[in-house]
């Protein structure tokens, strides 16, 4: 079986955001189950633009980056480059975005015959209403 992830797992899983323990729960879940885990080579960067984000913000000494990056890496995910950048802009298209970002990941998880999942609730109220394969991760 196979599992496309959000950037947003990772992040809040290195920064030890209060929703860490729910990812790490589902990462071992996921691990037990045999999934893989995929997602769009886009991850990284949006993995550290996030960030960039707290370092700038004060919210993360620019010196504890390196130590953050390294639990990202630290998850096993296979990376994809984008193929299908048609797919990806019809999807977005009917999300109502003016970003392909989300799209990529929709599109791989299309490709792949998985499910999106992600923290982000307003996509994935979004792509659910448009029938798309994304689940939220919350508490059961």
């Amino acid at each position: 079986m196979t599992v496309v992830i959000d950037a947003n797992l990772l992040v809040a899983l290195a920064l030890n955001d209060p929703r860490a323990p729910l990812v790490e729960d589902r990462l071992r879940a996921w691990r037990s189950a045999g999934e893989s885990l995929h997602a769009p080579a886009l991850l990284r960067y949006e993995a550290a633009n996030a960030l960039t984000r707290v370092v700038a913000a004060g919210q993360l000494a620019a010196e504890s980056a390196p130590v953050v990056w390294e639990r990202i890496l630290a998850v096993a995910v296979t990376l994809h480059s984008l193929d299908d950048g048609a797919a990806v802009i019809a999807i977005a298209a009917q999300l109502g975005r003016q970003s392909a970002y989300d799209a990529a990941y929709i599109a791989l998880a299309q490709e792949l015959d998985a499910h999106l999942w992600t923290l982000d609730g307003s996509l994935a109220r979004n792509a659910g209403g448009a029938g798309l394969p994304v689940r939220l991760l919350e508490p059961d």
